[in-house]
């Protein structure tokens, strides 16, 4: 079956459930158009659909809450999409209008990975950071709420809020643990900029939040008047941003060629964003460091420069593309239905969403651990996925804060890359 049916069963499904509560229990001897649609072919799912229906009106052991049956089946429409599209009663609508370009107060990045919500990156000196709340942590409850039962715009409506207030955290650590996280200022993170060993200039690029390609920028420059012969561009943990930023910062490393695309219904290509040859700012050697804590506009940076030959990209393949945009379309009773409606993705086509940004050169981390459903022990260097709770997690240090080139097995690659590159263009020459 193809997406267009699918989602077209989908809807018609939904039209049946609001139906169905509306008018009552459906009956197909007397409901003509209900007949026509439960009819042997495309649509002979639907017969399923109404039968849920009628065991709910008519078996539930007691009478049942047709408003919230109906608020299921919409909010489960869904669930069956991405993790950025929801649907939203008539208050979360109001919420949704009144916090759009409301400031985060915890230095929280958060995504969905198997129902959990999962801690991508923290800003240091956050709030978050703060209260204890490292990166790879799965946050199984927020004030008693289940992150398994929830939508991802959920877990962000519960963590936003006021300065001074406060927000229970329970976390799968390496035991159940619940943190207090006092919302507040979440600082600027600065670029860390410095040589290396071999004068390789070394740029670690936190989040890409507006007006952070500014500071990539003097970043940049500022090793190149050291003296750096190359560059190690370090995007772990930078997660989520601006997607313009992500644009800007790709182009200052690029004279020509389509940085990133944003992609449509059917595949339509909506809009191809290309390198200008005025905002290049250096020709130096360049590698980039990913994990998969690297997410939205900085998987823009490392595709861009990786699939136009730039530089090699180390590390290990994303997995939060957040790159996307969202639409809210209003419906007749003030709820709404938040939707995605574009999708970036690279130079090749590929979508961040569900492709992320695999690497030329290949490092595993083995620090973030997993929780194993069959037992709840510690794996390393595998993702967290929902699992028999309460499972264990090994403890994840602050990828924002650049460790030292002997310790981070991906630095060492990466300078090792640029090592090898640079050795091969003087044997060349």
């Amino acid at each position: 079956m193809s997406i267009r049916s699918k989602l077209t069963l989908v809807s018609l499904s939904a039209f049946i459930a609001i139906y169905s509560i509306v008018g009552g229990m459906l009956s197909r001897s007397n409901n003509p158009l209900v007949r026509a649609i439960a009819d042997p072919g495309p649509y002979s799912q639907l017969r399923i659909f109404e039968e849920v229906v009628r065991h709910i009106v008519n078996d539930y052991v007691e009478k049942p809450d047709l408003e919230k049956v109906r608020i299921g089946a919409l909010r489960g429409l869904t669930d069956g999409l991405d993790p950025y599209s929801a649907y939203l009663l008539p208050p979360q609508v109001t919420e949704y209008r009144a916090n759009k370009d409301k400031t985060d107060m915890t230095g929280l990045v958060v995504g969905q990975y198997l129902d959990f919500a999962y801690v991508i990156a923290v800003v240091p000196g956050s709030p978050a950071e703060k209260a204890g709340v490292k990166v790879g942590d799965v946050i199984e409850y927020i004030d008693g709420h289940a992150t398994r039962d929830l939508d991802l715009y959920d877990v962000k409506s519960l963590l936003a809020g006021a300065p001074g207030t406060s927000v229970e955290l329970t976390l799968i650590n390496r035991k159940t643990e619940k943190i207090k996280l006092t919302r507040g200022k979440v600082p600027v993170t600065p670029t860390d900029a410095r040589l290396l060993e071999s004068q390789i200039g070394y740029i670690k690029v936190p989040i890409l939040n507006k007006g952070q390609a500014e500071a990539v920028q003097v970043a940049v420059k500022d090793v190149v008047k050291k003296g750096a012969k190359s560059i190690v561009l370090d995007l772990r943990g930078s997660a989520g941003g601006d997607l313009s930023e992500g644009l800007a910062v790709a182009d200052y490393f690029l004279k020509s060629g389509v940085i990133a695309k944003s992609i449509g219904r059917k595949d339509k290509v909506l809009a191809t964003y290309e390198a200008k040859a005025e905002n290049d700012l250096t020709d130096l050697p360049v590698a980039v460091i990913i994990d998969r804590t690297t997410a939205g506009a900085a998987e823009i940076v490392a595709s861009a420069l990786m699939e136009n030959q730039r530089g090699e990209v180390v590390g290990e393949r994303t997995l939060f593309g957040m790159g996307s945009e969202q639409e809210l379309f209003p419906l007749d009773d003030g709820s709404a239905l938040l939707l995605t409606v574009a999708r970036y993705a690279a130079p090749s086509g590929k979508i961040f969403m569900t492709e992320g940004v695999t690497p030329s050169v290949e490092v595993k981390r083995a620090d973030l651990a997993d929780i194993d459903p069959e037992d709840g022990e510690q794996k390393a260097g595998q993702q967290p996925r929902a699992g028999n709770a309460p499972a264990q997690q090994g403890e994840a240090p602050p990828v924002l804060v650049a460790p030292k080139p002997a310790d981070d097995i991906m630095l060492k690659k990466a300078i090792e890359v640029l090592s090898t590159g640079a050795k091969a263009k003087r044997k060349a020459a």
